[in-house]
């Protein structure tokens, strides 16, 4: 992205947030399952020339999200200064429906909600990312 989007971002974020609409439609019908990893295995692997980037282009980190942060507006104001200053863009893996994160225009994947497949997305979205580091989510109070 570019600083203008880091700054519209950081232009949008506000503590409050919006109403769940599944909350208040309810219902006896479950939600369904988000997530799920869906990779082709019978078509050959895309050539890896195809993810080149120049040396220019900005670093990607992971941001593991394990459960909704209690501040996801300041979180989301330390991720947008990170990518302006550093030229490190955060990519939210979020393990929860609503992370908190995409209210604000960041990158969020869904993972699954099994420990096992959520590794194995995890990996495929760090080489797909070429992530340089996943971060925990609970550390991002750490970020200076």
């Amino acid at each position: 992205m570019m600083a203008a989007d880091w700054n519209r971002i950081l232009g949008a974020v506000v503590p409050q947030s919006p109403t769940s609409l599944d909350d208040l439609l309810g219902g006896d019908t479950p939600p369904p399952v988000r997530g799920k990893l869906e990779a082709p295995s019978a078509s050959p692997p895309p050539s890896s020339l195809l993810w080149q980037r120049a040396l220019d282009a900005p670093s990607y980190v992971g941001i593991r999200i394990t459960e909704t942060p209690s501040a996801p507006d300041r979180a989301a104001i330390r991720l947008a200064a990170m990518a302006i200053e550093r030229s490190v863009e955060p990519i939210i893996l979020s393990r929860v429906d609503a992370s908190g994160f995409e209210r604000f225009g960041l990158r969020v994947e869904r993972l699954p909600d099994d420990d096992a497949e959520a590794a194995a997305a995890e990996e495929e979205l760090r080489k797909f990312w070429d992530l340089a580091i996943i971060i925990d989510g609970r550390d991002l109070e750490y970020l200076t």
